[in-house]
Order: C-alpha cells, then sequence, then structure tokens
C-alpha cells in the first residue's frame, strides 16, 4: 500500500498524492493523472523538487522512476 512504501522509504505520508478516492482504480493512467490533480490543486512539485513515481499492478509488476522538476 500507499502508507507502506511511505514506511519503507522513510518518507512521510503527507508528500503523497493519490487519486483513487475521487475517480477509483485507473490502471497505469493513475499516475500522470495523479500529477495533473497535483499541479492543478496547487500541491505539484516545485522546481527543484525530486519527484518519485510508483506504479503497481496485478501479479509482481511494478514501476518507478524518479524526475527531477524543472
Amino acid at each position: 500500500t500507499i502508507k507502506e512504501i511511505m514506511g519503507i522509504i522513510g518518507q512521510p505520508l503527507e508528500k503523497t498524492h493519490w487519486i483513487m478516492d475521487k475517480w477509483g482504480y485507473t490502471g497505469s493512467a493513475c499516475v500522470p493523472m495523479a500529477l495533473d490533480d497535483a499541479l492543478e490543486t496547487g500541491v505539484g512539485p516545485q522546481p527543484g523538487d525530486h519527484v518519485l513515481f510508483i506504479a503497481s499492478g496485478g501479479g509482481i509488476s511494478m514501476a518507478c522512476n524518479v524526475w527531477l522538476w524543472v
């Protein structure tokens, strides 16, 4: 879960942004949708921030990457 991952990487839950409460499960589309929602609501990344994207699916599928926001 999001809470478990944040605990593993040692970051507070307040640094996360998710959209399942608004749109439900959207599969891999949730990553860009969550970024867009964060930017639209004014809580998105600021220049110089490192942004970690993590997505997982059924079975053992998982992907992650880190962006430097400019």
